[in-house]
């Protein structure tokens, strides 16, 4: 009888810790996935409250991908400003701004757009909100005022079609009109 209750009690146990850590590792990838943005998730139909995770432990999660994408930084590769600008990472902007003087002219406008975005985080204090604003637009400014330098790899990286739908004819022209429209939005 004591091996049945022993064997018993054991499966219980087993089925009790896997499935909740193996819920806890589900929640944990969905909102690694989109970001730790609860704006995305809900966008693609997913109700991420239905797993029930603690604000503490979704900002655990939320630190840990934020360190992750700002080592992860880089000139060549803006998967990692994308990723931070999703996440509206507003502990990364000084990160970001270290890597857009880094960077040319095409890195610089992405980080610009990525800052203005992040600037728009509801939590935000007004100072700081403020701040990062300012921060975006004089990178704007910068590309509009200094002339374009572009890698090789970032001139293939702009589309042709983009070219045209920014009435540019090079790629540099297309950096400078796009940089003079996001200014433009951003001062209204």
């Amino acid at each position: 009888m004591n091996f049945l209750r022993n064997l018993f009690s054991k499966s219980q146990k087993e089925e009790a810790v896997t499935p909740f850590a193996e819920y806890q590792e589900q929640a944990k990838k969905i909102f690694i996935e989109y970001s730790c943005n609860p704006y995305y998730m809900s966008r693609e139909g997913i109700n991420f409250s239905q797993y029930h995770i603690a604000k503490e432990r979704e900002a655990e999660w939320r630190n840990e991908f934020i360190t992750e994408w700002i080592s992860k930084l880089s000139t060549d590769d803006l998967t990692a400003v994308h990723k931070l600008e999703g996440a509206s990472a507003i502990e990364a902007v000084p990160d970001l701004l270290a890597i857009a003087d880094k960077g040319d002219s095409y890195v610089k406008l992405w980080v610009a757009n990525a800052i203005w975005t992040i600037s728009f985080k509801n939590d935000m204090e007004r100072a700081l909100q403020k701040q990062t604003r300012d921060a975006a637009m004089e990178l704007l400014e910068l590309i509009i005022a200094s002339q374009v330098q572009l890698s090789e790899n970032h001139k293939k990286a702009i589309p042709n079609e983009g070219i045209k739908n920014l009435h540019a004819s090079t790629p540099e022209e297309y950096i400078v009109n796009y940089a003079k429209r996001l200014l433009k939005e951003a001062k209204k």
